[in-house]
């Protein structure tokens, strides 16, 4: 379900037990007119004894309880244990666990207070339109989520009915999310409603109070400078990085490279992949020749030893049953191989005729990792024939563009994945990268990262601008429980 991802990505942000606010531990003394920790009858029974209601946090007229601690506690509790970590067994690591939990939950809830004392919650005709889009496509999105899941069911399941199961899908979504398994889809759609509206005032908080941060030329020429220097010497000690690498930034914009290595070029791919997948009999066959192969063999050896003609009988039953499993083989594999054959072939007298490879690359190839990206139609793809790189060619590939040069195009051929036709477009140029080529990517990265200290500057003096109560010894009775 959606929670969970949610949920993950929440217990991700506080795996390395640092919260970036910090209201608890010995930063805050507990309030001596707080709210009393809930209290168990007995160590056994100390979980179902727990008030959840009770009150963690106060934040204005806002508040987090012990029940939403516990809900993400528990759940990176779970994480850590599914990959065989017991934490459980550390106290000073849980506290901390514990402590920033606590810490991230207030921080969303002093900047949606925030947001609302400010006055983001009050829309311009703008951004009511904007806002109501979001709201369409999240409640869209959840339908189209569940839906696909459906028919997927009802393709082994005639009996299914796909309106249906997908409300009973959403239904159960709502139920975990909303804690209430008598949650109804409206009120479902109204529970994201809310949070959509929540988090849009937050961005419109955000983007207005960052509004004036900004970076200078040096700022950027200092980065520029400091990330030539680090990539030339990665890049000629580890030249095999760089393709994963530069095709990254090429696909993300994100980490920018400033120093290209020697012995790559760019070449544009039209792929035809193999569509029918080899049915289980093949590689079923595949194990009985191998093992007819290993029993004609101790024969063929038993035989030789003693200088006679063996069990010629056994041999020849075994060589007829041998030549029916490979005939068997070879039709299956011309069935699952012959339509992407054929389809490359057309494509290769396509190009033959004069058509433009970039062209049908980009509108007849097979979806591969460079297929969302319109760049690698452009600007061609990273290769390099001594390298050997993440997310590399295969060596059919690589032996295939060693037979080319620059401008030309190669016959169909195959690998294991399916049909290819390469084009060797250009030398990739080596050395320093041009700043004014890069320069956006460094931008972006360098303000956003300027953007998020100065956010969490600001959040940190809204944590403790004395507008938080909060309550240690209400959820430190997990750690009991």
């Amino acid at each position: 379900m959606k929670k969970y991802f949610a949920m993950f990505l929440a217990a991700l942000m506080l795996l390395s037990l640092a919260a970036g606010c910090a209201l608890t531990g010995s930063d805050t003394p507990a309030d001596p007119d707080a709210t009393p920790a809930p209290s168990t009858t007995d160590g056994t029974d100390a979980e179902a004894n727990l008030d959840l209601t009770a009150v963690v946090a106060e934040v204005g007229d806002e508040a987090v309880t012990l029940g939403d601690v516990k809900e993400l506690f528990d759940y990176i509790v779970q994480m850590y244990t599914s990959y065989g970590y017991d934490i459980t067994s550390d106290p000073e690591m849980l506290s901390n666990m514990v402590d920033d939990v606590v810490n991230n939950l207030v921080e969303a809830k002093v900047i949606a207070v925030k947001a609302k004392a400010l006055g983001y919650g009050e829309f311009d005709e703008t951004q009511q339109k904007e806002l109501e889009e979001r709201i369409e496509t999240e409640i869209q999105d959840l339908d189209s989520y569940y839906r696909a899941q459906a028919e997927s069911e009802a393709e082994t399941d005639s009996s299914i009915d796909v309106d249906a199961r997908t409300m009973e899908l959403i239904l159960e979504e709502a139920a975990y999310n909303m804690n209430d398994e008598n949650a109804t889809y409206e009120d479902y759609v109204d529970f994201l409603s809310k949070d959509v509206t929540e988090n849009y005032m937050q961005e419109l908080l955000q983007n207005d109070q960052l509004k004036d941060v900004a970076l200078t030329a040096e700022q950027i020429q200092e980065e520029y400078d400091a990330l030539v220097e680090e990539q030339m010497t990665y890049y000629m000690e580890s030249p095999e990085a760089y393709k994963y690498d530069q095709e990254s930034y090429e696909m993300s914009g994100d980490a920018p490279v400033a120093f290209a290595p020697d012995g790559y070029s760019r070449i544009l791919h039209i792929f035809c992949a193999y569509e029918e997948e080899l049915p289980d009999q093949y590689e079923a066959n595949a194990a009985d020749m191998a093992l007819i192969e290993e029993e004609y063999g101790a024969l063929a050896l038993a035989a030789a030893l003693e200088g006679t003609a063996g069990d010629a009988a056994k041999m020849q039953e075994l060589v007829d049953q041998y030549r029916t499993l490979k005939t068997a083989n070879e039709g299956m594999y011309e069935a699952h191989i012959s339509a992407a054959r054929e389809k490359a072939n057309s494509l290769y007298a396509e190009l033959q005729a004069g058509a433009d490879f970039a062209t049908l690359m980009k509108e007849q190839s097979s979806p591969d990792d460079y297929s969302d990206y319109p760049i690698f139609a452009e600007k061609g793809i990273l290769i390099a024939k001594e390298y050997e790189c993440d997310a590399d060619w295969s060596d059919v590939v690589k032996e295939e563009f060693a037979k080319l040069s620059i401008g030309q195009y190669s016959e169909v051929f195959a690998d294991e994945d399916g049909y290819h036709i390469i084009f060797y477009l250009a030398d990739e140029p080596s050395g320093t990268v041009e700043l004014s080529s890069i320069e956006e990517g460094i931008r972006a990265y360098l303000l956003e990262d300027m953007r998020s200290s100065e956010w969490d500057a600001l959040v940190e003096e809204w944590m403790n601008d004395g507008t938080v109560k909060l309550h240690e010894e209400v959820y430190q009775v997990l750690l009991d429980s």
